[in-house]
């Protein structure tokens, strides 16, 4: 899945998972031959622990 896919999925913005990526609580998987990121469900996981973390809903 793409990062729009993960977002909506986590209930957040594609802005605040770039953050996430830029503070280093979201690791960023590398590009595929294509250009684009590939998520999976273990960044969805990761994604929702992090916002469970931090306290935002």
């Amino acid at each position: 899945m793409r990062i729009g896919e993960l977002a909506a999925l986590a209930g957040v913005s594609t802005r605040t998972v770039r953050h996430y990526h830029h503070q280093g609580v979201l690791p960023q998987p590398p590009r595929r031959v294509n250009g684009y990121r590939e998520y999976g469900l273990r960044d969805t996981l990761r994604l929702a622990r992090a916002r469970r973390l931090t306290g935002t809903s």
